[in-house]
């Protein structure tokens, strides 16, 4: 795996190398679980290894405003904080949404621009779309983004490498929810709760496409709270894993 992050958001700790501006994590951190290099391939942040009880609840929106309200009012009522993946088309139309998941604490992160897979695109369209989405979240609530998750979950090497010249993170996950299938309300809590760990990267959706996740997500979260697990952002999760100061 790789680890992107702009250096005036937060200071990384362990070896790094300087890669155009940005700080690419590599075997330095291996042992810490956040980042490898192989020579086959550039791999994304799936996990964290924490001594901590931390977890984090990501949401991926893309299609419409129903479930994005119904989510922001969850995790309002619940307290709990998340990371939302938001793609550049969305933010555009939905400024107040976006504005509201940022008022109430959440961190708002990159779902890309167009909803195919980037694997087929070229470097110009890759970096384009990093751009406009950054671009569109921080005019609309100042918040500068540095975790990207591409569209299908899809990504290869160039995606990677591009995403952190940039100044971004490839953010995949550890646990599907599987809500996108609407598999059923007691599936989609049962997979997430028996399933969770300390330092996963859960995978959720607050597309109007995911008819159930607004049913489901209450008892995931008390499941999880059940568990002694605490749903912190991504960022948060990196800062008390003690691999961001």
């Amino acid at each position: 795996m790789i680890l992107v992050l702009r250096r005036r958001t937060r200071r990384l700790i362990g070896g790094v190398l300087a890669l155009s501006g940005t700080l690419l994590i590599t075997a330095a951190l291996a042992s810490a679980g956040v980042a490898r290099l192989t020579m086959a391939r550039l791999e994304p942040l799936r996990q964290v290894q924490t001594p901590t009880n931390d977890i984090a609840l990501t949401f991926d929106i893309s299609w419409g405003t129903e479930m994005p309200a119904k989510i922001a009012d969850i995790l309002e009522t619940t307290g709990v904080q998340a990371t939302v993946f938001v793609s550049g088309p969305w933010a555009s139309r939905n400024t107040e949404l976006l504005q509201r998941f940022a008022a109430q604490g959440h961190e708002l992160a990159s779902h890309g621009y167009k909803h195919s897979n980037m694997s087929a695109w070229n470097e110009s369209q890759i970096e384009e779309a990093i751009t406009l989405t950054h671009r569109i979240i921080k005019d609309a609530t100042g918040q500068e983004s540095c975790f990207i998750r591409p569209p299908n979950g899809d990504y290869d090497d160039l995606v990677i490498t591009v995403a952190a010249k940039t100044g971004y993170t490839v953010v995949i996950w550890s646990l599907d929810s599987l809500d996108w299938l609407n598999p059923g309300v007691g599936k989609i809590v049962d997979r997430v709760v028996s399933r969770a760990k300390p330092g996963d990267i859960i995978l959720m959706h607050a597309s109007d496409t995911c008819k159930q996740t607004d049913q489901a997500l209450p008892a995931v979260i008390e499941g999880l709270r059940g568990k002694g697990l605490e749903m912190v952002t991504l960022r948060d999760l990196l800062f008390r894993a003690q691999l961001l100061r």
